[in-house]
């Protein structure tokens, strides 16, 4: 494929791409020429422009430039179709799922409560549990006494009685 001359206009970019081969650059790491400055953004024009044109691999840019305009028309009607529903589809599904995110944190607090309620009544409940356990201990222990006094009782009593 012939590449076009070097203008005097053109960018280190556009010698980047002109100068691409297959054969000298097959497996070379893809490094694009930018301008780009860490204060640049993407709200000017210039940026855009530099990001958008050497983003690109060459090797891409070869076999998009191989395509006839029919081609490359095709291509862009189809990938600007295939473009457009997906972005219908993220911001569709974006909303919905901002709603579910509210919707789970909402949930998520209620269960962080009731986590908190149940480990209050937990401790509730084990600080009573602990207290009936004394009390029954003291009313079975103050059973358990009297039944033996009584036996003592009785036993001195049948050897009173015996004498």
């Amino acid at each position: 494929m012939p590449q076009a001359p070097i203008g005097p206009k053109d960018t280190l970019g556009d010698i980047y791409y002109k100068t691409y081969t297959e054969e000298a650059r097959d497996d070379a790491p893809h490094h694009p020429p930018w301008g780009l400055k860490q204060k640049d953004t993407f709200m000017e024009f210039a940026p855009c422009r530099d990001w958008y044109l050497n983003s690109f691999l060459p090797g891409e840019v070869n076999r998009q430039r191989a395509r006839t305009h029919d081609g490359l028309y095709h291509a862009y009607i189809v990938g600007e179709a295939n473009t457009r529903a997906a972005n219908y589809q993220i911001v569709h599904e974006w909303c919905t799922m901002v709603r579910e995110r509210g919707d789970w944190e909402k949930y998520r607090e209620r269960l962080l409560r009731w986590v908190k309620d149940f480990e209050q009544m937990n401790s509730t409940f084990a600080e009573e549990k602990a207290t009936f356990d004394a009390e029954k201990k003291s009313e079975e222990w103050g059973r358990e006494g009297l039944r033996i006094k009584l036996c003592a009782a009785e036993e001195l009593l049948s050897k009173e009685r015996a004498k």
